[in-house]
């Protein structure tokens, strides 16, 4: 709870601080992650509480935090985590996820049919967490992103990558497709599929749908909700969150 009210004050202490740049553009809350990266020596803090219901688990992470930071121009350094409460019929669990390190680089800019370009690398480090959520491997990841402009106010994204899974360091397959409109100046909204897929496994695919709200330049609230596809038992999940940029 501690890390809990630590992270909430931070916000409300640097709210005051915003200044004027580039508007603000997240990752969050889409699993598609964006082409575009920090602006050189800006700070931009993206959160988040989740709910997700998966059979008889009910997962729980309030806060999830990214921490991205402009290193140079087209270049961003970040680093992801969240407190994690899960419980289930069995056990209860509860405490902060393995810490995640990456890099962003914007590689090539649109050009009319050309999509902008950007490759994405993380590495979760299985020890930087609670006892209860420490992992048996590092996990690396790597994804390139790609996002086309159908038009001033309509995107389409897409990311292609891979994953080696903490448990067993098996390489898992990532896709995502995304489509956003900008209804007005400051709401945008968003529907996407996106999907894991291990070898000899059955694809996990998903559904969601959102929309993004700019209180001001520097800071936007976003809320999503989707669920599992063909499954018996679909899986539910709901994000809610606020991101900020100084």
């Amino acid at each position: 709870m501690k890390l809990i009210h630590l992270i909430i004050l931070s916000v409300l202490l640097s709210a005051p601080y915003f200044v004027q740049a580039q508007q603000i553009q997240t990752d969050r809350p889409t699993e598609t992650e964006s082409t575009s990266t920090i602006s050189a020596k800006h700070l931009q803090m993206e959160n988040g509480i989740s709910y997700e219901k998966n059979g008889d688990e009910k997962i729980y992470e309030m806060p999830e935090v990214v921490l991205r930071y402009g290193l140079f121009k087209n270049a961003e350094i970040r680093m992801e985590t969240a407190f994690k409460i899960s419980n289930d019929e069995s056990e209860n669990l509860y405490g902060i996820k393995p810490v995640t390190f990456g890099f962003k680089y914007h590689v090539i800019d649109h050009k009319g049919l050309a999509p902008d370009i950007a490759v994405l690398g993380r590495l979760s480090i299985p020890w930087m967490a609670d006892n209860s959520l420490q992992e048996q491997n590092y996990s690396p990841e790597i994804r390139v992103l790609f996002q086309h402009e159908l038009s001033k106010k309509t995107h389409v994204s897409y990311n292609m990558g891979i994953e080696w899974l903490a448990e067993n360091a098996s390489p898992e397959y990532i896709y995502t497709l995304s489509v956003d409109h900008a209804v007005s100046k400051k709401c945008k909204v968003f529907i996407e599929t996106y999907g894991f897929a291990v070898s000899h496994e059955h694809a996990e695919n998903n559904a969601d749908a959102g929309v993004l709200y700019l209180l001001s330049k520097n800071l936007q609230l976003d809320f999503m909700a989707g669920t599992s596809l063909m499954n018996a038992h679909p899986k539910k999940f709901a994000e809610i969150g606020l991101s900020f940029k100084i």
